[in-house]
């Protein structure tokens, strides 16, 4: 009797699950920020951002690029289609971290006065661009299974811009902090929590299957 299957059906509907869930958050997070796009003017960017628009831009391009190849690649690379579309995803992918890393160190490098929020933002995409390098130089070498890691844990960096404001969010449901116009508690909290959080309990996950892999095959 064949019972991989039915398990390979079911690890594929989960996976499908949890895909569909990160896009609706990242629609979430998206829709709301189109206006940068549609409405070049100082109104639209605000007094905040209207002196630093280009590298908001920047930053805003190459990470729309990135999110949306990295949720198409994630799917393709746990189910092992790795064909064409995936390699071409995966320079697209590569290409929209490098563009959106340089406008979000410009970004995070140009904030006043406020150096624990700059910091964080700033390690967040020094994460981004070593877990995606780290991914690209695996598959150079044809390790595959170091490479899938590597994406994930690239991806989960990622996916920290939408987790910043998703969290945030919630939390400021939650706890009253001082008002700021730059960044207050909250702001500077997730500036370092959602990506290092993430990172961690996507490294957990990964650390877990290769032992659980391991036990399985002792050689």
């Amino acid at each position: 009797m064949n019972t991989t299957a039915p398990v390979l059906r079911h690890s594929h509907k989960a996976l499908q699950v949890a895909l569909l869930s990160l896009a609706a958050a990242l629609a979430w997070f998206v829709v709301p920020r189109l206006h940068y796009l549609a409405d070049y003017s100082a109104v639209s960017y605000s007094a905040y951002f209207w002196p630093r628009r280009l590298g908001l831009l920047v930053h805003l391009c190459g990470g729309l690029v990135a999110v949306a190849c990295g949720l198409v690649q994630i799917w393709l690379g746990l189910t092992h289609r790795v064909g064409r579309l995936h390699r071409s995803l995966g320079k697209a992918y590569a290409a929209g971290v490098l563009i959106a890393s340089v406008g979000g160190l410009y970004l995070a490098l140009t904030i006043p006065a406020h150096v624990a929020y700059a910091a964080g933002l700033v390690m967040l995409n020094a994460a981004w661009i070593v877990t995606t390098g780290m991914a690209l130089y695996a598959i150079r070498l044809r390790r595959i299974e170091q490479h899938r890691d590597w994406m994930l844990r690239a991806y989960t960096v990622t996916f920290a811009f939408v987790t910043f404001r998703l969290v945030g969010s919630w939390l400021r449901a939650w706890i009253a902090v001082p008002e700021d116009p730059i960044a207050d508690d909250v702001d500077t909290l997730m500036a370092w929590a959602c990506w290092a959080v993430p990172l961690l309990a996507t490294e957990t996950g990964i650390q877990l299957r290769a032992m659980r892999r391991t036990r399985r095959d002792p050689r």
